[in-house]
């Protein structure tokens, strides 16, 4: 699956806005060399000199864009992040998207992003590497689950101001949901990487927990005679 560039960097780059055709086009091959020496030889080993050999270009383009290794490892990371979370943009655009529908389209996107072999060779280097880069490891939550589950919230807080959903604890919500549709599947993956399920699997899993988030798992009371 391919990934739209980063909306963000860290460090002193420019926004992508600043750039033209040429130099997004640059900072995406950079981006790309990056992430592929990452997953073949971890971060701590590649160099930045690997990265320039297989991307091109020079040392100083690179520092325009990212100023350091870290700062590329965190674009890689806010550009995984902007794919997953483009899979709520549409249930927050339009209010006619009902609570099962744009939880369920966003969590069918999320699972699968996740289950994508960049996006898990992503997470098995911060597993790998995280206590020799602690720095690139908080980053990681900051910029993927605290941003997913603030994003999750807002939508959730919205549905229960409608009227349509009812939560004291929207960021609390988002959470439990995050963890529901992803816990198992992510942990899987990652240790049997050749076990992704099927898709129609992957639907009905997701579809499941939707209807249990919304739901609950009380047991309805009878009606008194």
């Amino acid at each position: 699956m391919g990934h739209p560039p980063a909306t963000a960097t860290a460090g002193p780059t420019c926004g992508p806005a600043t750039y033209g055709p040429r130099g997004l086009a640059r900072r995406q091959a950079i981006l790309t060399a990056a992430r592929r020496l990452f997953v073949e030889k971890g971060f701590e080993k590649t160099t930045l000199s690997d990265i320039i050999a297989v991307a091109g270009g020079s040392r100083a383009t690179l520092y325009e864009h990212f100023g350091d290794k870290e700062g590329l490892f965190r674009a890689i990371m806010e550009e995984d992040n902007a794919m997953i979370l483009s899979g709520l943009a549409p249930a927050q655009a339009d209010e006619r998207v009902t609570p099962e529908a744009g939880l369920t389209a966003f969590a069918l996107h999320l699972v699968k992003a996740l289950l994508n072999e960049e996006t898990t060779a992503t997470v098995r280097i911060l597993i790998a590497e995280g206590d020799r880069v602690p720095d690139i490891t908080e980053a990681f939550f900051r910029i993927g689950p605290e941003n997913a589950i603030a994003r999750l919230a807002d939508y959730l807080q919205r549905l229960s101001d409608s009227g349509d959903l009812s939560i004291d604890d929207p960021a609390a919500a988002a959470q439990a949901f995050l963890g529901m549709v992803t816990g198992n599947l992510l942990v899987r993956r990652l240790i049997l990487p050749q076990s992704a399920p099927a898709i129609p699997d992957l639907d009905r899993y997701v579809r499941q927990a939707v209807r249990l988030f919304l739901n609950g798992a009380c047991a309805k009371m009878s009606k008194a005679a």
